[in-house]
């Protein structure tokens, strides 16, 4: 009788602690993850962009799962707005590196069409 107590406690409890998630929890890893990113965002590799978009992903489905007051909603938006910044500027610079890479590209293109044409 004891062994049944002892497990019926365990499952009890592992169904509490499981059910501790509220709508709160997925703000608050949004919340955690808007920090992570600006705190390291110009030093993410693309993996580490990869693992954030993931995140970022099971993030908004955990969201979609509750009901929000109006001022949470906002809340949410907020922090959405703040990620998709950084991930904005990202995106800029790298394109922005694409850009310059590509000129590099163009003008020694360029160089070597005319050093072609000028040895015969």
């Amino acid at each position: 009788m004891n062994k049944l107590n002892v497990f019926l406690a365990v499952i009890a409890f592992s169904l509490g602690f499981s059910s501790c998630e509220t709508s709160k929890t997925p703000i608050e890893h949004l919340s955690s993850l808007v920090e992570q990113v600006e705190d390291k965002y110009d030093e993410f590799t693309e993996d580490d962009w990869e693992k954030i978009l993931s995140e970022y992903e099971k993030i908004e489905e955990d969201l979609s799962k509750y009901e929000y007051t109006d001022d949470e909603l906002k809340e949410i938006g907020k922090l959405k707005g703040r990620i998709y910044a950084k991930m904005t500027k990202n995106a800029l610079k790298d394109f922005s590196k694409q850009i310059e890479d590509l000129g590099k590209q163009i003008e020694g293109g360029v160089e070597g069409f005319f050093e072609e044409l000028n040895e015969d």
